[in-house]
């Protein structure tokens, strides 16, 4: 199985070269009028996907335009409607500092607590009227009442009837002490809190403000007026607003104040909400089952933050109609061009589906095949020099590859069996009787060692054995060669232990300890270290051996490298089995054969640094 694998692939490549070389033979034998003529039909309809394509890049940049004007715009919008609000505010602000006009009420204020029964109603009575005066000489057409409280929390006076709270819960209420923090400053409040009994009308906002002496700061009234919702319905009338645009007023807590349409926006949701900060900005967003653009921004004066809603449909209505028409047409000439595509490609396809499956199958290798040519255009030609490449190929194949692979299995099985195992056995159980009789433990165990080599070569048939077998084999070959170079050789192993089961090829260690002993060690001056080492890299094993001898030259390893190319590089295929013995090319080729390009081999070397081989492989059952 692993030479048929090694065969399809060195077929492979010279396929992929026939193929190119018999491709450009044709179309310069001037029979390619047929094949230009329908593959010039099909790239004209291609143009289709061109034109589909221009639309929707042009679609895609008038939206982005669209968008960024109506955003802009609906950002001037809303700071015009911010100014608006900001300059009804500030008159309305001037329309509460009426006190500051005559010191006869900020002495008033100051001696309030200090006044009899009798001037305490009297001032009551004189800031009451100052009021009503101011807003009766300058009407405010959403102003509903006012309230005069003092720091106490007890109520002044009042443009109507109206007292909803005790002295406690006006000290106690939010507008009360925001309006007390803002010192002078104007503080607009949202939707005015009741008991819950009172039946006037609710004001939509409040504006309060505290009327004091700067030299007592103790002593103060707080005029709070009440407005309805008219300012904001006016503003929500905005000509620059689409019909279904919507404006919201957001308090400086981002609480709703109002909000203009007959169904709500649902902006007061949280994470909606949480949106809106900074001093402007804009967003999308789904409200409901509709996608909103939402502009904001937020008063200087006020804190108030104005909104404005506009649907999506609203911005891009007209753009998606153009939108669905573009990918209509599409749609059509993709059907058009799929039809032609299929009447006119068919005829070029089919027989390239047919080479095409002819390859497969002598991927798998069945070099037996031939492709049936019944046309006379240029893929008919390629038929007929393919069926020709076919049989140079096989011929090839059987004459060379075939006999070089045979040759190298004749070889190898002759190195397993040299020497005669049961002569061999008797001789060393002979040499280890003698030496035992002597008293020579040296010929012992060299004897020993051997005899052990020679029946792990001679009695295990099997080719797959374990890593264990074979560092069993190398630890008798160390000791032999130790035995004969008087302990010149100094032995490692580094070896994970889950990998001392893990198979290999058998006699895949000893020709590269072998060959480290011989061409690196026995050169050297002193004592010279081999070592072993095998360590698991995902899928596969890292098989190392190293030796700090003598190393190999330059030009030396170079011809190593150039005899461990693929056959398919290489001038000649040569395995011999008396250059090097069994050595590195003996065991590149056989794990070259078995695991094709999942196998990766390295040989690096210094002039009297060392050498280091290694050998990465993926696990047998793969």
């Amino acid at each position: 199985m692993m030479t048929n694998e090694k065969l399809t692939r060195s077929a492979d490549r010279l396929q992929e070269i026939a193929i190119f070389g018999i491709v450009n033979a044709s179309i310069k034998g001037g029979t390619v009028i047929r094949i230009r003529t329908v593959l010039l039909l099909s790239y004209f309809v291609v143009i289709l996907l061109s034109i589909t394509l221009v639309g929707t890049v042009s679609f895609y940049i008038s939206s982005k335009t669209i968008s960024e004007r109506i955003e802009s715009a609906s950002m001037q919008v809303i700071r015009q409607i911010e100014n608006n609000m900001d300059n009804d505010f500030h008159s309305k602000r001037n329309l509460l500092l009426a006190p500051y006009n005559d010191s006869e009420y900020v002495d008033g204020i100051n001696r309030y607590e200090d006044m009899s029964a009798q001037e305490k109603f009297q001032f009551r009575q004189n800031i009451g009227d100052l009021y009503l005066k101011s807003f009766n000489v300058t009407p405010i057409r959403d102003f509903i009442r006012f309230q005069i409280y003092y720091s106490n929390g007890e109520l002044l006076s009042s443009s109507d009837a109206r007292k909803p709270w005790t002295p406690a819960q006006v000290r106690n209420s939010e507008w009360f002490r925001s309006t007390v923090a803002k010192d002078g400053e104007v503080f607009f409040s949202g939707l005015i809190e009741t008991d819950g009994k009172d039946t006037s009308e609710v004001a939509s906002y409040s504006s309060s403000i505290m009327i004091r002496d700067f030299s007592n700061p103790d002593r103060f009234i707080i005029m709070r007026t009440e407005y309805r919702s008219s300012l904001f319905h006016s503003i929500g009338l905005n000509d620059n607003l689409s019909e279904n645009s919507q404006i919201v007023f957001l308090d400086e807590n981002n609480r709703l104040i109002y909000e203009s349409g007959d169904h709500p926006s649902s902006l007061s949701e949280a994470d909606k909400l949480g949106r809106v900060i900074g001093k402007e900005g804009k967003f999308w967003t789904t409200i409901g089952d509709q996608e909103m653009l939402v502009s904001y921004t937020r008063s200087e004066y006020s804190n108030w933050k104005a909104v404005i809603i506009t649907p999506r449909v609203e911005i891009f209505g007209a753009l998606d109609k153009i939108k669905t028409t573009v990918i209509f047409t599409a749609l059509i000439a993709f059907v058009i061009t799929f039809l032609i595509s299929v009447m006119f490609g068919q005829r070029i396809t089919k027989p390239i589906l047919n080479l095409f499956k002819s390859v497969n199958r002598i991927k798998r290798g069945d070099f037996s095949i031939r492709v049936e040519v019944d046309r006379n255009d240029e893929i008919g030609l390629i038929g007929k020099n393919f069926n020709a490449m076919q049989d140079e190929l096989q011929t090839l194949i059987e004459t060379k590859y075939l006999n070089q692979i045979k040759l190298q299995e004749v070889e190898l099985a002759m190195l397993y069996s040299q020497i005669n195992p049961h002569f061999l056995y008797n001789t060393l159980d002979s040499i280890r009787s003698m030496s035992d009789y002597y008293k020579v433990p040296e010929i012992s165990v060299m004897a020993q060692s051997l005899a052990d080599m020679f029946r792990y070569n001679t009695k295990n048939r099997d080719e797959i054995v374990t890593l264990q077998e074979e560092l069993v084999q190398i630890d008798a070959y160390i000791q032999i060669q130790s035995i004969r170079f008087e302990d010149k050789i100094v032995y490692h192993q580094m070896i994970d232990e889950e990998l001392y089961g893990s198979p290999l090829l058998k006699m895949t260690l000893q020709p590269l300890v072998e060959n480290a002993v011989f061409h690196g060690i026995e050169r050297k001056r002193g004592k010279g270290n081999i070592t072993i080492s095998a360590q698991r890299e995902q899928a596969r094993i890292r098989l190392t051996i190293k030796d700090d001898g003598v190393g190999i030259s330059e030009r030396r390893l170079n011809e190593i490298r150039e005899k461990l190319k693929p056959p398919m590089q290489q001038a000649e295929v040569t395995f011999s089995a008396q250059e090097n013995g069994i050595g590195i090319t003996n065991v590149y080729s056989r794990y070259r054969i078995r695991f094709g390009d999942r196998f990766d081999f390295f040989i690096d070397s210094k002039k009297g640094i060392g050498t280091e081989i290694t050998l990465i492989f993926p696990s047998f059952e793969d």
